[in-house]
């Protein structure tokens, strides 16, 4: 069985060793944020380096899963889930701690499945409750993270910021399942195929995942 967390491994290994390259040129000023962090796309921590009084090298892990109902003509049973690792490196334009500019690269899992369910009573009791089909968002696994934001620190170490950015990568791919509990109406089959083409129709605006972030923690 593969192990959840075999991915970082490269990631982290690589990070490790810009950081020893850069750290043997520029030895005089680093410092090492440690933040705890809340994005759009999950939440969880993330650690660097700066080089220079200019420079960061960082590396974030972050995740997310929840469950829940959305009820429109039919009920929508929603399930999220992405775990998210991304290398980054942070520029201050104005060789400040304040304003940054940002990129790198993300390895994610990220999908949302939709299933689609309705009641079935008898008379006015309800005897059943069940799915008549579901649709499946799978994202890519690579993505390119391009943004900007605002840190701060104070003298005691004490540090936090913000940002606003994207993770840009090629189309998600979808999935259908039509299997179902019980006899599919011809109302509940039409409402399925415009569900699987109003999907199809946005997966150029999913490609392009926008992400918001807070974090706070230390700088040592």
């Amino acid at each position: 069985m593969k192990h959840p967390f075999s991915f970082l491994f490269f990631p982290s290994l690589l990070l490790i060793l810009v950081c020893k390259i850069a750290i043997a040129e520029e030895s005089n000023s680093q410092h090492y944020p440690v933040q705890i962090t809340t994005t759009s796309i999950g939440d969880g921590l993330w650690a660097g380096v700066s080089i220079k009084e200019d420079f960061l090298l960082g590396l974030q892990f972050t995740n997310h899963s929840t469950n829940f109902t959305s009820e429109e003509i039919y009920d929508h049973s929603i399930d999220q889930q992405s775990q998210v690792v991304m290398i980054f490196n942070r520029w201050n334009p104005a060789r400040e701690k304040s304003f940054f500019l940002q990129s790198g690269i993300a390895h994610r899992k990220q999908y949302e499945e939709t299933a689609f369910r309705r009641d079935r009573y008898q008379g006015d009791t309800l005897v059943a409750y069940g799915r008549f089909g579901s649709v499946k968002v799978i994202w890519p696994e690579w993505a390119i993270n391009l943004g900007l934001g605002w840190h701060w620190q104070s003298d005691l170490g004490f540090s936090g910021g913000v940002g606003y950015g994207v993770l840009w990568s090629e189309r998600p791919k979808i999935t259908i399942d039509s299997t179902y509990d019980w006899f599919v109406t011809e109302a509940e089959s039409k409402y399925f195929q415009a569900q699987q083409e109003q999907t199809q129709n946005k997966l150029n605006q999913l490609a392009i995942w926008p992400l918001y972030s807070a974090s706070i923690g230390w700088t040592f």
